[in-house]
């Protein structure tokens, strides 16, 4: 069943407005990712400063001022510390990421299919695919990281720094150097989120592992470049909307606070998992997947 990008955003709404369950993944993904944080920084502080501190006979003596000055050295004494506690974080908020990604897209294919999900469908897609899509968005990771050749050139030029600094004309175009590989370096990274923005849902529609799923992924790309570029500024658009909105919000002081929450909640229950819903039907759609018609189940409840 062949859809037009128009029918899938039409027909994907109606999907999402019968299953706003779809929702619980990313406020399960938006808690628990927090509270992650929340121990990581607790765990560190106690790995770092607790010795030091348990050195100091009265530490509520201090105060704001000389704790940070206390506090500061001692992370960049133990750097070595700091990045690989930092890097092992990283990776289990990826991990969590990737398990309830997956869960939702599984969700929003049950629902593409049935016109109905539960939860249950998003912890069996959820444990069936978090091991692929997180190797996989560790994938995109490093080909968006390989666009850092980019600033090489002006890196090498400012080399050495004093010898540039002494030639403000030298030191003008080795920062426009800079500049313009760091401004490629962004267009490629968006072009690789581009032309791979369908991974998710290839991998955990068609269950794929990470390779196969990133060449589906470029493939669907290169077969309907028109609508998934659409559907991508659809996603901006929402997003920057949004943030517009809080903007103009945050200067009547009255609404700021609440408009702030509201966005807040809107963004985890409503355009995360409507957004989800429209990748997977278009997905679903292209690569002619069994989808339901919602006026069929209006009209047989």
């Amino acid at each position: 069943m062949h859809e037009d990008l128009g029918k899938v955003l039409n027909k994907g709404f109606g999907t999402w407005k019968r299953n706003l369950g779809i929702a619980v993944p990313f406020i399960f993904n938006m808690l628990l990712s927090m509270l992650v944080l929340v121990m990581a920084v607790i765990i560190l502080s106690f790995l770092v400063i607790a010795p030091s501190v348990s050195e100091i006979s009265d530490p509520s003596s201090l105060s704001p001022e000389e704790a940070m000055e206390m506090i500061m050295p001692l992370f960049s004494d133990s750097i070595g510390v700091v990045i690989v506690f930092g890097l092992l974080t990283m990776l289990v908020l990826a991990f969590i990421q990737s398990y309830f990604t997956a869960g939702a897209v599984g969700m929003a294919k049950a629902a593409s299919e049935s016109g109905h999900t539960t939860l249950s469908d998003m912890f069996r897609y959820g444990n069936d695919n978090v091991i692929n899509l997180l190797m996989a968005k560790i994938m995109v990771f490093l080909i968006s990281l390989a666009g850092v050749i980019f600033i090489v050139p002006g890196a090498l030029v400012t080399n050495d720094f004093g010898t540039l600094m002494s030639n403000p004309e030298n030191a003008v175009i080795t920062s426009v150097m800079l500049l313009f590989g760091f401004l490629l370096w962004v267009i490629y990274a968006i072009i690789v989120g581009l032309v791979l923005s369908p991974l998710e849902f290839c991998l955990v529609v068609d269950n794929l592992d990470p390779m196969s799923g990133l060449k589906k992924a470029y493939g669907f790309f290169m077969e309907n470049k028109l609508d998934v570029f659409l559907l991508f500024i659809v996603m901006i658009s929402i997003s920057v909307l949004n943030n517009l909105l809080s903007e103009v919000m945050s200067t009547i002081e009255a609404l700021g606070a609440i408009w702030a929450f509201i966005s807040f909640i809107l963004s985890f229950a409503v355009i995360q998992p409507l957004i989800t819903v429209w990748w997977t039907r278009l997905y679903m759609s292209r690569s002619e997947k069994e989808l339901y018609d919602i006026s069929e189940l209006l009209e047989y409840p």
